[in-house]
């Protein structure tokens, strides 16, 4: 059972960034994406040390054990939301926004998607392994995996609106962090609500999520191809 659970913690992983590594028309060194990947999974460590600390200075808010909605909702977007997409934005800033082979628009974008699957994989290794249960495997395969890829997604635009357009460079910069952490907090707050209404709204946003985010990266793909043929 084990090693099935794994399979299935790490198979989503693999297919997605499958996906979007295809999707490039101008293949990146492959090292630099293994590089992406495994800071992804570091800036899970990162999160778990912060983690602890917080519940230690902010233990009220910083877990939701007798919550109620308003405790939720900070701790979604605050010691959830903001402590990820933060983590995940240094990496990728500090790793691939002045590296030399970020040369196309969609190059930031599966940059970002890597650190995300990176970050993805060990929280749900440790996520899978611990519950041991096999429909948990199953439901993050399907929602919480892709939902990384999709947050990233939209870091990564903004981050290529921030690279390539000379006007509003620290506006697109801040929307890169601000967006995911927007999306990111939804998506838990919606999930962890315990509101019927509410978490049947959280399947709707995830539909509407992978809608728009298929959305975007076709939209970049478009103009990366157009500006080659020129």
């Amino acid at each position: 059972m084990n090693n099935l659970i794994i399979a299935l913690s790490i198979l989503p992983i693999v297919l997605i960034a499958i996906y979007y590594y295809k999707k490039d028309t101008l293949k990146e060194p492959k090292k630099l994406l293994r590089k992406l990947f495994f800071s992804g999974m570091l800036s899970g460590v990162l999160v778990i040390i912060i983690s602890y600390i917080t519940i230690l200075f902010f233990p009220t808010y910083a877990s939701i054990e007798n919550a109620n909605m308003f405790k939720i909702f900070i701790y979604s977007f605050v010691f959830v939301a903001l402590i990820e997409e933060v983590c995940k934005w240094l990496m990728i800033y500090k790793i691939s926004y002045h590296h030399r082979d970020f040369d196309q628009l969609y190059d930031i974008i599966l940059y970002s998607v890597l650190v995300g699957l990176g970050f993805a994989c060990l929280e749900n290794l440790l996520y899978t392994t611990s519950s041991n249960n096999i429909w948990v495997a199953v439901f993050r395969g399907i929602t919480a995996i892709p939902a990384h890829a999709c947050f990233q997604t939209f870091m990564g635009y903004y981050l290529t609106l921030a690279k390539f357009k000379k006007d509003n460079q620290n506006k697109y910069k801040n929307l890169s962090l601000i967006i995911p952490v927007l999306l990111h907090g939804t998506y838990d707050f919606l999930l962890l609500s315990g509101n019927i209404v509410l978490v049947c709204s959280f399947f709707i946003f995830i539909v509407f999520l992978f809608i728009i985010t298929i959305i975007k990266v076709k939209k970049i793909i478009n103009i990366d191809k157009n500006n080659l043929k020129e």
